[in-house]
Parts: C-alpha cells; structure tokens; sequence
C-alpha cells in the first residue's frame, strides 16, 4: 500500500521524487526487525551522543560520567568500524579496553582535540546498499 509520496524540492525545483510503500502483517517477528540501514545510523546517532555528553561533563569537570560516555563511544566506534572517531578519542582518553569500553581520561587534552572528537561525532558516513 502506498503509504506516502516523498519529494525533495529546491525552490520551485523537484530533485528528487519516491514513493514510501507499506506492508501490513500480522507477523510480530517481522514487523519488529530493525533494518541494517536503520541500525547503522542509530548506531552513528548513540555514538555522536555519546561524545558530546562525555566532552560536555568533562568541560564541567564531571570525571565519571566522562569516562563512561566516553568509553561508551569507544566501544561503539570499536564496534561499527569509525576508526577515524576512535583515533580522535584516543587523543581525549587512554584506551585501556576498547571492547568493553573502558578507558582512562587524559590529563592534558589540547582544546583542538577535543574540538576534533566533537565536531567529528556529528558526520554521518554513506551506507552501501546490501
């Protein structure tokens, strides 16, 4: 069933047009699982999240909930493959496990660093189609 008609427009310009279809069922099991798509930028979502919460309590001086919003985003960037977020975090934490996320804040950060990690946790990156 047609469930909506999507269009990117740029003034007066359609650049783009498709259509949203939907399937019913009565399948729970179906109906309930996340598509790879999705979970890959949920995953981008909880990880730009992440970042930004641990650097904002370390600016307030926050120590535990730094290091743990901050390893978190190290396990996820360990999961997901951001290899590039995780060596920027390496510059703002000691990565003592990065599987499970545990981590030691750096003494001395360079402001650049941390900017670094922050402004680097909100790029999103292009999946390939499956």
């Amino acid at each position: 069933m047609l469930a909506a008609r999507v269009s990117l427009v740029n003034g007066n310009d359609v650049l783009a047009q498709g259509r949203v279809l939907a399937t019913w069922t009565d399948d729970h099991a179906l109906s309930t699982r996340i598509n790879q798509r999705v979970a890959h930028y949920t995953g981008q979502a909880e990880l730009a999240s992440v970042i930004q919460e641990g650097l904002a309590a370390r600016d307030a001086g926050d120590v535990d909930t730094a290091t743990a919003k901050l390893g978190r985003a190290v396990q996820l960037a360990e999961e997901t493959g951001h290899e590039d977020t995780a060596k920027l975090l390496g510059k703002v934490v000691d990565v003592i496990d990065a599987g499970s996320g545990t981590v030691r804040l750096k003494k001395q950060v360079a402001d650049v660093d941390a900017e670094m990690a922050s402004v680097r946790s909100v790029r999103t990156v292009r999946v390939k189609n499956s």
